[in-house]
């Protein structure tokens, strides 16, 4: 026998699970190569809230009126599911489902009427 230690059964079992994890994060089996999928998202709004603010999945991307410009640029979305909601102060806000995968266009528009809240 040699110098060497040799792996037990129930290293090479976590190794093959930390590997199948890893391969299931980056979008398949290893050795499967999926295109790459994203959607630039565009958000239209009336004139009047342009300024109202835009969250993906709850994080604060910016104004409306500076997706796809500078400072923020356009907004792509990864492969799976999105939260986008649009809110602004005084007004209901809107809220949608963005899924993207192979099927998903280039652009994904959403058209956001903010319907001012009475209260």
């Amino acid at each position: 026998m040699s110098s060497r230690s040799v792996c037990s059964s129930s290293a090479w079992a976590r190794a093959l699970r930390r590997a199948a994890l890893v391969a299931l994060a980056l979008g398949g089996p290893v050795g499967c190569r999926q295109a790459a999928v994203s959607t630039s998202l565009r958000i239209e709004v009336p004139q009047d809230d342009l300024d109202a603010d835009l969250y993906v999945d709850g994080l604060y991307v910016g104004q409306v009126s500076a997706v796809g410009r500078e400072p923020v640029g356009p907004v792509m979305l990864a492969p799976g599911v999105h939260r986008v909601e649009v809110r602004k102060p005084g007004r209901f806000p809107v809220q949608r489902t963005v899924r993207v995968d192979a099927t998903t266009p280039a652009e994904t528009v959403i058209e956001a009427e903010l319907l001012e809240d009475p209260a």
